[in-house]
């Protein structure tokens, strides 16, 4: 086979050269780069590499999506050899396409492939690759299979397991990239020396693709005007021969919303004006449906330069999987929210009509004033001039780059006080001039630690952190080792230009028997190496703060409280604060943190959570002071003085049980709204009441997962494994659709990263244990047991027959009225509490009733009594339709108002709310009107009485919930707390009720509870 047969362009053959040469080279482990722009040709360098590596071994090539993968397998097949009018030879007569499922049928068409001596072919998804890499036995069927992967990562921001999952095949990779920015070279480790580049106004020049023409103005916000101005925009650019009449014009919108009613809008409008144009809209979300002239699509349409519709509305599909040179405009109903995403959009819009070498019209861009599409492109165009100037090579933060910073320091300088000369960084003797804290976080090591072996291990964690390693090197005690690094950070001050500032930081560790103690300035993960066993637990920590010492002056607590209604966590401060009083609940919240001091004049601080044990509050102490602290600490450690006894107040931590499955999760989400974005960069919507749900065997999950539970995310039902790793002595998640999520602010950093690192979840694993922030606790969970927690709160319960017969909250008045309708809760409530009343299910009555719902309501009725047995009262009352049961979800809001109105029961509180003639006011709803005062004064009086009593510090004040309806049912509560294992909706009913009951009593108010018997 002779590539001089083939017709390619000058470009590609340069770039075909050097990829061959490249991989000739045998290389191991690392990637070379194929940096050309959208349009350009990189298919035929793909497909040419391809067929003369596929001589000898089979080629893999893994792209972003479905539908490139078929278009891809086309041109393989058939579609480039026929442009280019190669001979039969160059076209490849086997493909597989290759899923998870697919494994080993694609593995036997490869030994048959092999067998006839036929070139093969095979395309995956990035996401096919990724869960096939999640499950190591089928995973290691493809170790050494494939010559060559070609990785064409689109427009996708990559991720380091894209990396992992390419690099363990143990084949070079090519990576194809028209915006190959500075995480793809780091993630595929590409060797620069072979890149081949051809730049974005290069191609301009020479005419293989469209220059661009970016128009910004006022542009219309409403869908409707926003499609008849496009539309006119359009037309203009056909009537002044910008356009050809059959040129096609994408709108990129935000939303699926906003694609259907940009979509509705055209659909109109065409049609209304009798245009045959047509409209296409694509989204994920739809369903395949439309007539002629306006169709919705789930995904890409095939083959679509051959239909016919002009207008193209998406979100994000249509940024690949497009080979249409009639694209060739653009309208931005919604700005992106990175460059990389317009760079790719524009990228549909640049691919040449032919014959290379003659201009074509340039491609045209519509986007809003004050959106700042034109800034964006001009920084990807001087980006694009940046890596000309740099040979071809896109720039790179490297040791070359750190070493001229450092270079432009002066040899001595007289700061802070002091001459300074420059630090030697790769000088061992600075050893003796590194400071550094009394810190470290502690784990436990496995038999056969080797000191030197997790030493390679932290470079290699320095490195996947952008870190540059200056030193590594033993501290005067060999088994104590330190690393200097640089990093570069941007500057927050900064909105769009670029400022780094470079900062020293150390890795310091030391190993004492069968602990390490470990401490570097920017927190580095290394908590799965292998040879770590677990942070040391709770138990064993707080002896460092012993019974002995002279007492505990500061804590941080979380609570393991699992109502969505309690206070998360407190800090409590105070010169000693075993003498410093006590709160309720304190048993359900666990120490994250505590301060104090062991001895005369040591101040020690423990984080329970992380392992960190900290003496000192900055970088003040040697290398050698830092190892013999290690030592102090261990000692201490070993000899287990008792710990404060303090700690005993609150959850106890202990060892792990010896069957830690998991049966129920309840994962804090509501710190993650907002701050993760999906793969289009736009922030995604937990829905937190499926947040704590039961843990159930599944038979379908990765390699080494048995159990899994759901949660939601943007409305959809999102799978999630769990796992419990003896070694580790944590829980690990496992979800693809959790690592598709990015931080907003590090797009390195996933959900399922999150989530594993910090452990942001609480686990039932039988009625005493549950574990919370990635320790095991004590807890007393069994609520059916007569001593049990349970008791508590079915004490607060009264069961009413009449409340679950309910059929209204308040009925549906026409006219005025003197009280509400038979059957609804308020009619239930005012009878019950009438003066004439036969029954009293909520016993007696009052001197004083009013109605205060709606407008500035306290409760929905409010009671006092002032000359016996003085009492205020606050009633908040709540119906629902349906049976009546043990859930918490039909219960929030009424909880909800409750709490948020305890201050005004407080003796010192303010007045009630609204005018002072309220009371003698009706109450209206619609066309119904019912007096608000039930019994007693007028509201001037009663107002009066209530802050007398109130105030009466030997008054009752209360608060009682009147459930009616389908809200709540003691006996099926009482039902649920008698299970072995309690149903996730009756745990989120008890931590509910417990949370108010706790919120009520510390502000001396009593809880009452009436619902259906």
């Amino acid at each position: 086979m002779d590539l001089n047969e083939l017709r390619l362009r000058p470009h590609q053959r340069e770039a075909v050269d050097r990829t061959l040469a490249y991989l000739h080279l045998q290389p191991d482990g690392r990637a070379v780069l194929i940096h050309h722009p959208t349009g350009s040709g990189k298919t035929g360098i793909m497909a040419a590499v391809g067929r003369l590596r596929a001589r000898s071994q089979p080629v893999l090539v893994v792209c972003p999506s479905a539908a490139l993968v078929g278009q891809l397998q086309a041109q393989f097949i058939f579609d480039f050899w026929a442009r280019i009018k190669a001979p039969a030879e160059w076209h490849f007569t086997r493909t597989e396409r290759l899923t998870i499922s697919r494994v080993d049928t694609v593995v036997r068409a490869i030994a048959a492939a092999g067998a006839a001596a036929e070139p093969m072919a095979v395309f995956a998804t990035i996401q096919a690759l990724q869960q096939i890499h999640a499950d190591p036995v089928e995973y290691g069927k493809l170790t050494k299979v494939f010559g060559t992967v070609f990785f064409d990562e689109g427009h996708r921001e990559p991720a380091p397991q894209w990396g992992r999952a390419a690099r363990g095949l143990d084949a070079p990779v090519v990576l194809f990239s028209a915006t190959p920015y500075r995480n793809d070279l780091k993630i595929f480790e590409v060797n620069q020396d072979y890149t081949s580049f051809l730049s974005f106004q290069g191609a301009v020049q020479a005419a293989l693709i469209r220059p661009v023409e970016i128009e910004e103005r006022d542009m219309p916000l409403a869908p409707a005007a926003f499609v008849a101005a496009v539309i006119a925009l359009r037309d203009d650019a056909i009537a002044a021969g910008r356009a050809r009449p059959g040129d096609k014009l994408i709108v990129r919108a935000d939303h699926a919303s906003e694609v259907e009613d940009l979509f509705e809008a055209f659909r109109t409008q065409l049609i209304g004006d009798g245009r045959d144009d047509g409209v296409l809209a694509v989204h994920d979300t739809f369903s395949q449906e439309g007539s002629e002239g306006a169709w919705k699509w789930d995904e890409v349409p095939p083959r679509l330069g051959d239909r016919n519709e002009r207008f193209l509305v998406h979100q994000h599909m249509l940024t690949e999987g497009i080979d249409d040179p009639a694209c060739t405009m653009l309208a931005l109903f919604s700005r992106f929210r990175n460059e990389r995403q317009l760079v790719q959009q524009v990228g549909r819009l640049t691919r040449h009509p032919g014959p290379d070498g003659v201009v074509a019209p340039p491609a045209l861009v519509f986007a809003r004033n004050g959106d700042g599409v034109s800034d964006m492109w001009r920084r990807f165009l001087a980006y694009d001039h940046a890596c000309v100037e740099n040979g071809g090579r896109p720039p790179l933060r490297d040791r070359a780059f750190v070493d001229r910073i450092l270079a432009a320091l002066p040899n001595l300088d007289y700061v802070d006080g002091h001459f300074r000369r420059k630090a030697d960084l790769e000088d061992p003797a600075i050893a003796s001039d590194l400071r550094v804290p009394l810190a470290a976080r502690i784990y436990e090591t496995r038999d056969g630690f080797d000191l030197d072996a997790f030493g390679e291990a932290v470079t290699q964690g320095l490195d996947d952190e952008d870190r540059v390693e200056m030193l590594a090197m033993p501290a005067e005690d060999p088994s104590c080792r330190f690393h200097l690094s640089v990093g570069l950070h941007q500057t927050p001050l900064l909105a769009e230009t670029l400022f780094q500032t470079a900062s020293l930081e150390i890795t310091v560790y030391a190993h004492r028997g069968d602990r390490l103690y470990f401490y570097d300035t920017r927190g580095l993960w290394v908590d799965e190496y292998d040879g770590l066993g677990p942070r040391l637990r709770p138990d064993e920590l707080s002896s460092l703060l012993p019974e002995s010492g002279t007492g505990v002056s500061a804590l941080t607590l979380r609570n393991t409280d699992l109502g969505p209604l309690v206070l998360r966590g407190r800090t409590l401060q105070a010169a000693s604060l075993a003498q410093a009083g006590v709160f309720l609940g304190e048993q359900t919240h666990v120490v994250t943190r505590a301060t104090g001091r062991p001895g005369v004049g040591v101040r020690r601080t423990l984080g329970f959570t992380s392992a960190l044990v900290r003496q000192s509050e900055g970088p003040t102490h040697t290398l050698d002071q830092f190892s013999a602290w290690c030592d102090e600490i261990g000692t201490a450690l070993d000899n287990r003085p008792p710990a404060a006894t303090l700690f005993g107040r609150f959850a106890v931590g202990v060892g792990p049980p010896a069957d830690p499955v998991p049966l129920n999760i309840l994962v804090e989400l509501d710190q993650y709204q907002d701050v993760f974005l999906n793969a289009r960069n736009e922030p995604v919507r937990f829905d937190l009441d499926s947040a704590c749900v039961d843990i159930t065997q599944r038979a379908d999950g990765p390699a080494g997962y048995a159990l899994a539970f759901e949660i939601v995310i943007d409305g959809q039902d999102v799978p999630v494994w769990i796992r419990w790793d003896t070694k580790k002595g944590r829980y690990w998640l496992s979800s693809r659709e959790l690592s598709a999520l990015h931080d907003r602010d590090n797009p390195k950093v996933t959900l399922l990263n999150r989530l594993n690192r910090r452990q942001p979840f609480r686990i039932i694993i039988d009625p005493r244990t549950v574990y919370a922030y990635g320790r095991f606790y004590a807890v007393d969970l069994r609520l059916g047991a007569q001593d049990g927690p349970g008791r508590l709160v079915l004490g607060l319960l009264t069961g009413v027959a009449a409340l679950g017969a309910i059929t209204s909250e308040k009925g549906d008045l026409a006219a005025a009225a003197a009280t509400w309708p038979a059957g609804s809760l308020f009619g239930f409530i005012d009878e019950a509490l009438s003066v004439a009343a036969p029954d009293r299910p909520l016993g007696p009555t009052f001197e004083a009733l009013v109605c205060d719902d709606i407008g500035w309501e306290v409760a929905d009725f409010i009671g006092v009594d002032e000359a016996t047995n003085p009492r205020v009262v606050l009633i908040p009352a709540k119906w629902t339709t349906g049976a009546s049961g043990a859930g918490a979800s039909k219960l929030y809001d009424v909880t909800g108002q409750a709490l948020k109105n305890l201050p005004y029961l407080k003796a010192d509180g303010q007045p009630l709310p609204g005018s002072k003639r309220r009371f003698d006011s009706d109450w209206k709803l619609k066309d119904g009107r019912v007096p608000r005062r039930r019994i007693g004064p007028g509201s001037m009086a009663f107002r009066g009485m209530y802050q007398r009593v109130r105030s009466n510090p030997a008054a009752r004040r209360e608060v009682w919930l009147v459930l009616g309806g389908g809200i709540l049912s003691r006996t099926a509560l009482d039902d649920a707390f008698r299970a072995a294992v309690p149903p996730a909706h009756a745990l989120q009913a008890f931590h509910l009720l417990l949370s108010v009951y706790a919120a009520c009593q510390s502000l001396g108010i009593e809880l009452r509870i009436f619902c259906d018997d």
